[in-house]
């Protein structure tokens, strides 16, 4: 009995830890989309510089999302795996990404 309640706690922690982290790539995802619509309608410039200006715009949800993954990829600046993934996941993948350093 008290193994099977251990284990439903550590079940359900675990799926409310990872709602959480995945909120925290959401409200990225959703910060960088407003931004970054509003950069491609002032036009102009490479993508590289509109990703980091949405980037620093929305450095709230950056930190938020890097004290929660704790990762960090030394050839990216210094960003967590799961800060790329929101990004690419926004700008689609697109060569820009690569020179954005933050």
């Amino acid at each position: 009995m008290l193994a099977r309640s251990a284990l439903l706690f550590v079940v359900l922690t675990s799926g409310a830890q990872a709602a959480a982290f995945d909120d925290l790539k959401g409200y990225l995802a959703s910060c960088l989309r407003f931004e970054m619509g509003g950069a491609q309608a002032r036009g102009g410039g490479p993508l590289s510089s509109k990703v980091r200006s949405a980037l620093d715009r929305c450095s709230d949800d950056v930190a938020r999302l890097e004290r929660a993954d704790g990762r960090r990829l030394r050839g990216d600046g210094g960003i967590s795996p799961s800060t790329k993934e929101v990004i690419r996941s926004v700008v689609g993948g697109g060569g820009g990404v690569r020179n954005v350093r933050y």
